[in-house]
């Protein structure tokens, strides 16, 4: 389960990056601080803190609520948001790999 999240938060920092480099194309700026993706990374980075803890139920509890909360914050952007088509296709793309994600933990936590 080490390696899992460990690759998922390096995933969700990568994420990060996509996003602003997707914001920086379009000439704009981004708020290098308090932003989704920064929050989502910080998540992820919790979950590693987690490990620490050897407390895996509450470690997948936490990463299923965070995963959702991720999932419902990307449909509400691209939802009520115009977006330019890559932007879309950016933030599909990284929100249905959070869903198989989420999918992947409630397996993982399943098992336990």
């Amino acid at each position: 389960m080490k390696t899992f999240f460990s690759r998922k938060a390096d995933e969700r920092y990568t994420f990060g990056h996509d996003l602003k480099s997707e914001i920086v194309r379009y000439g704009q700026d981004f708020d290098k601080g308090g932003s989704a993706t920064g929050a989502m990374h910080r998540g992820w980075m919790d979950v590693k803190a987690w490990f620490s803890a050897d407390n895996d139920e509450a470690m997948l509890e936490e990463s299923i609520t965070g995963e959702k909360a991720a999932v419902e914050e990307y449909k509400e952007v691209l939802n009520e948001v115009s977006l330019p088509t890559t932007t879309v296709t950016l933030l599909t793309k990284q929100m249905n790999k959070i869903s198989t994600d989420l999918s992947s933990i409630k397996r993982l936590e399943d098992v336990l």
